[in-house]
């Protein structure tokens, strides 16, 4: 028999990639796209486990985890979080999450997680990542590496025309005594960013937006479909 899981997520193209990633399971998918839906449909069909969007329209996936959790009948309940989104670490605990998953995940990596808890019917951690960097590891990096040193700022234009920087003279605010970055400082440093953009932080971003525009793609297609509808009948 089928196993069931309650999809909680706004994004039509989250809905579809989990869809897809569960194709070939033995798992029934029904999705909603709010915390209220999701709220009335968890009574209803008495899912096996639940995915659940930590920002969504009505209640989020930290009220509806709780709710689920303090239910008579609590399931196992994986959070998902955008990658740029804030996620608490504090209110998932507290809210009795059997762990979160950030977009973007790998489909298989999904499916084998779920599978666990499904077996378990409760918690089961992912190994750890072993210090592999995050996304927010490698921007925090990025910037370090670009900070401007002191030493360089306090240089005359010639010597920091020896020294490979720009030749412009700085200014300083008076109030302050911070130094001005010149027009060339700034793009050298813009070019640098692009430079250090790795694939995975590009990837995350195109994950952070392409949904977004999906969505509104696809809502506003439906729109028209409906608008063509009621204009012919």
């Amino acid at each position: 028999m089928p196993k069931t899981l309650l999809l909680a997520d706004d994004s039509v193209t989250i809905q579809k990639v989990v869809g897809i990633s569960f194709a070939n399971e033995d798992v029934r998918i029904v999705t909603v796209d709010n915390g209220d839906d999701a709220v009335l449909r968890a009574r209803e069909i008495r899912p096996d486990l639940v995915l659940a969007d930590v920002v969504m329209p009505g209640p989020s996936g930290y009220e509806l985890c709780r709710a689920i959790k303090q239910s008579s009948r609590p399931v196992p309940v994986l959070l998902l979080a955008g990658t740029f989104e804030p996620f608490d670490a504090g209110q998932a605990r507290d809210c009795g999450s059997d762990g979160h998953v950030t977009k973007p995940f790998d489909s298989r990596q999904l499916v084998e997680r779920v599978e666990r808890l499904l077996s378990l019917g409760g918690s089961a951690a992912l190994p750890d990542a072993g210090g592999v960097a995050t996304p927010a590891d490698d921007l925090e990096a990025m910037f370090d590496d670009l900070a401007v040193p002191a030493s360089n700022l306090d240089r005359s234009p010639v010597d920091r025309q020896a020294a490979g920087g720009s030749p412009e003279p700085e200014a300083i605010e008076p109030a302050t005594g911070t130094p001005t970055l010149s027009p060339a400082d700034i793009d050298a440093i813009a070019a640098r960013v692009v430079e250090r953009l790795s694939e995975r932080v590009l990837r995350e971003i195109a994950w952070d937006v392409v949904p977004d525009l999906a969505d509104i793609i696809v809502r506003e297609r439906i729109r028209e479909l409906e608008r063509d509808e009621r204009e012919t009948s």
